[in-house]
């Protein structure tokens, strides 16, 4: 029967996701030790020893998850909200995006603002194969994937931001115009930090930091 077919095929593609997991965060985590060279060799292979020992214990680790609070927690991903920016011609520009929550957990319950990071469809991004591998890879700095059966075709942007009010935020959970879609694992969430790090505090590329030694 069709429904047969089709639950073949949606077995197959968590399969192979599971296989890209489970492959993908050793990488992710040499990775890291590329653009940190402070990050010693031992703490990156035990790293990867940990992962493997989780991997035997519990099978593929699982990245998202769904906590039953109301909490705010830091990485959740929520339902669409408005994304302003400047375009190309100087407009402002208005777009509705899903939302990975940026601000930390303990600021989220008392700051007036929080912070999010837009969410984009995949495949706005992925021209080529070898496109989609390099981010899946999370290769492209700007850009977090998390290889998770519930956020395989979603994209996190951290180069597109928007500051809502914290009341505003908690009023439109509460009339249910926006609801959380899933919180990260703990492992999903130390993906998360690692990704973030290397985007906004990496390291100078070595000649920039040469050159700012010559400027007046």
């Amino acid at each position: 029967p069709w429904d047969k077919h089709i639950e073949l095929i949606q077995i197959t593609n968590n399969l192979s996701l599971q296989r890209w997991n489970v492959a993908m965060i050793p990488e992710f985590i040499d990775f890291c030790k590329e653009l940190f060279p402070s990050i010693s060799p031992y703490t990156r292979d035990q790293a990867k020893r940990a992962m493997e020992q989780f991997e035997n214990l519990y099978g593929n680790p699982k990245l998202v998850a769904h906590p039953k609070d109301a909490e705010l927690y830091q990485g959740d991903i929520y339902t669409e909200i408005p994304f302003l920016y400047t375009n190309e011609n100087g407009e402002q520009t208005c777009i509705m995006r899903k939302a990975q929550l940026l601000t930390n957990t303990c600021d989220a319950v008392r700051d007036d603002n929080l912070i999010f990071a837009a969410i984009h469809p995949c495949e706005e991004f992925s021209k080529t194969a070898k496109d989609l591998v390099s981010i899946k890879g999370n290769h492209t700095f700007r850009l977090f994937y998390i290889p998770d059966p519930e956020t395989q075709d979603l994209l996190i942007d951290f180069s597109l931001l928007t500051t809502l009010s914290r009341n505003t935020f908690l009023s439109l959970l509460q009339k249910g115009i926006v609801h959380r879609i899933a919180a990260l694992s703990q492992i999903g969430y130390y993906m998360f930090i690692c990704k973030l790090t290397v985007f906004f505090m990496r390291p100078e590329d070595v000649q920039v930091n040469k050159d700012r030694d010559t400027w007046g």
